[in-house]
């Protein structure tokens, strides 16, 4: 037997439906079946009953779906420990953030770490949350710029900085003769949103900031990514809120404008940036790496030209720093 049939009896023995299995996998259903016949023949065990309406798990499926599991668990747990014990005398720094990092405060440490350390090579990786946070738990990534993690992880979160919103409108839009504007403002007027499925953190946070005033978004289109949005916006199909960091970009037919006294006490999740790292895993470039970050990144980015400046600008005190180990929202 090999890892690839362990895997897709697992899925089949999970779903206990040979489509959504092979949905899950990325299979054809014939593909699978083989693979699971394949498995049984070896055995010489009936692992699973299938009949027109259902598929159900033998005694001996049963006791395979706890070893099988048992056995990735093991295998997975062995390619980390090999690779951690290659990359403690590695000249690799793994990095991966999400767009708000990436577009804003990752690129400048970066060369602040190549200054220091011009023999390490430094590899990048843009995603978000979800899958930084499956990366860095695999083992793929020495440290990641991200939301708060939503779900229980034994990776170390420590929060970098907090982003304030701005709204983003059309140059036509009567609005935009404003010099800033409130979210009373923003209510009633076509919105729009990040979308729920793909973008969680910044969907909520949306939500958030008009549930702050009572209100919900009149949404009239998700999207995705931010040049999408920004198209909507600018063919005057919608207003939207942006993070702080996007007002350094350029969009034709778009203007920004700041949004006066938005900022939620606490901040929601999805207004937080921070770094993810492995506490358990000792790694001096990657060390390093935090300690620029921890130097150079403010809690509040006064940088920005659009959002108001904010009075005590400066870093949260060292005990924000904390191991998540339960999802808090």
């Amino acid at each position: 037997m090999d890892l690839r049939q362990l895997r897709c009896f697992i899925a089949v023995a999970e779903e206990l439906h040979f489509g959504r299995a092979a949905e899950r996998l990325g299979l054809a259903p014939p593909a699978l079946s083989r693979q699971i016949s394949a498995l049984e023949d070896e055995l010489g065990v009936s692992l699973l009953t299938r009949t027109t309406r259902q598929v159900a798990l033998t005694r001996a499926g049963l006791i395979m779906l706890e070893e099988a599991k048992a056995i990735l668990v093991r295998m997975e747990r062995a390619s980390r420990s090999v690779r951690e014990a290659s990359l403690a005398s590695s000249k690799v720094l793994r990095v991966g953030a999400i767009d708000a990092a990436s577009s804003s405060f990752v690129p400048e440490a970066l060369v602040t770490f190549r200054s220091r350390h011009p023999g390490i090579e430094i590899k990048f990786v843009e995603a978000m949350t979800a899958p930084l946070v499956q990366m860095l738990e695999a083992g793929k990534l020495d440290l990641a710029l991200l939301r708060p993690p939503r779900k229980p992880t034994d990776c170390a979160f420590e929060i970098l900085r907090v982003e304030r919103p701005i709204v983003v409108l059309s140059e036509s839009h009567p609005l935009a003769a404003r010099e800033f504007l409130t979210m009373q403002d923003l209510v009633g007027e076509p919105f729009v949103v990040p979308s729920k499925r793909i973008r969680p953190f910044a969907y909520d946070l949306v939500m958030a900031y008009f549930e702050s005033v009572g209100a919900v978004p009149n949404v009239t289109i998700e999207a995705t990514e931010k040049p999408a949005m920004m198209s909507a916006v600018a063919a005057g199909l919608g207003m939207a809120l942006a993070p702080d960091w996007v007002s350094r970009l350029s969009f034709p037919g778009v203007t920004m404008r700041r949004l006066r006294g938005a900022l939620l006490d606490p901040p929601p999740p999805g207004a937080l940036v921070g770094v993810a790292w492995r506490p358990h895993q000792k790694l001096s470039a990657r060390d390093d790496f935090l300690a620029i970050l921890r130097e150079s990144v403010t809690l509040i980015d006064d940088g920005n030209v659009l959002p108001f400046s904010v009075t005590g600008r400066g870093r949260k005190p060292a005990a924000r720093t904390a191991t998540t180990r339960a999802g808090g929202h």
